[in-house]
């Protein structure tokens, strides 16, 4: 965070606040959002940096500390919580995080394993017996929505395992590059307005019932529930030996590590190829690989311990401005917004920016 984006008073970080849990709603709702990604991380740091100074003004409402911001909610309850990641936004972050577990456990970590971070939503699939029996989105962490009647339509979700055993798959669901075009090719021939980009297309197309057309999704599983006794890498390869995709088939998959600087090299390696992925990527997860590290870590409230998402700089493009928006907030502060020509920034569709802070303006 920079000096210039700080909040100075109750007012500013009121709005921020309101600002923030709106965008929120929004991305984890439909996709869509006001903000860019970097502008929303950098929000956040701001809101929490004011709370840190201020713990006397916490608003019940901050997204600070929950997962999806808090801005989801779900009506079936989790069968173990369903936790978010906290972010790093640079090489010294990430090699801060990683002494601060290393203190935490008193020991070095035995290894690190290093993934792309995909840019869907993430569910949870139940299996009794080895078939496909609940699918649930993550919804507040506690409790997700029931979606099981979109499985049928997400390739990498097999409806039965190669085992007849019960386990909670947990991974990420999305539109390919390809999936979505063709999404949008069907969409057309149905006289139906094309999606945005591919997020949102997932998350409507994984709550949309009895449509006239069928949309397909993927899934790549990074978790499990039931299967606690293996580290992540061996995890893993046990997901894909019980049939479900996981990243290992792609340029980005995920790599065993030995030390800080090979998990730095790899994330620049997948950071590099992000633009010729065939899905879309917000970062790379870097986590604690041994099941005995990753349970003497522990978790937080919102996330692990032993995990963490090195965020990606975000993608920067040219548009035009259309015209600048003058509104007037809750508190009486006036927040003027710019509308833009839409452009579509890493998978998302950015239609206006916020124009608050002429001082953090004149510095980009």
């Amino acid at each position: 965070m920079t000096e210039n984006s700080a909040l100075s008073s109750p007012q500013a970080y009121a709005e921020a606040v309101t600002t923030a849990v709106a965008a929120s709603a929004a991305y984890y709702g439909d996709g869509t959002t006001p903000l860019g990604d970097d502008e929303y991380d950098e929000l956040l740091r701001a809101i929490a940096t004011y709370e840190e100074a201020h713990p006397d003004e916490l608003l019940a409402q901050s997204p600070t500390g929950k997962v999806a911001g808090g801005a989801v909610q779900g009506d079936v309850p989790h069968s173990v919580p369903m936790l978010s990641l906290d972010n790093v936004f640079d090489a010294d972050g990430l090699a801060e995080w990683a002494a601060g577990l290393e203190r935490r456990l008193g020991r070095p970590v035995a290894g690190w394993c290093v993934e792309p971070k995909l840019d869907g939503l993430a569910v949870a699939a139940r299996y009794r017996g080895g078939r496909l029996v609940q699918v649930l989105t993550r919804g507040d962490g506690s409790a997700g929505e029931d979606i099981t009647h979109a499985a049928a339509a997400v390739l990498g979700l097999p409806p039965v395992l190669t085992e007849p055993i019960d386990v909670e798959l947990r991974g990420e669901v999305l539109l390919t590059t390809a999936q979505f075009e063709e999404a949008n090719r069907i969409r057309l021939a149905h006289a139906a307005t094309p999606f945005a980009h591919p997020r949102s297309g997932a998350a409507g197309t994984l709550r949309a019932k009895d449509r006239p057309y069928r949309i397909e999704l993927t899934f790549f599983a990074y978790g499990a529930i039931g299967l606690d006794e293996l580290g992540h890498t061996a995890l893993l390869e046990k997901l894909a030996a019980l049939g479900a995709s996981t990243a290992a088939g792609t340029a980005a998959a995920p790599m065993w590590c030995a030390t800080m600087e090979q998990v730095q090299e790899r994330i620049d390696v997948i950071a590099g190829l992000r633009a010729e992925l065939p899905f879309g990527i917000d970062g790379v997860v870097v986590k604690a690989d041994a099941a005995e590290d990753q349970l003497r870590a522990g978790n937080g409230s919102r996330a692990p311990r032993w995990a963490v998402a090195r965020k990606l700089s975000a993608e920067h493009k040219v548009t035009r401005l259309l015209a600048v928006e003058w509104n007037v907030g809750r508190t009486g502060i006036i927040a003027p917004r710019a509308v833009l020509e839409p452009v579509v920034i890493d998978g998302v569709t950015v239609t206006y920016a916020t124009l608050h802070n002429p001082s953090d303006i004149t510095r980009r």
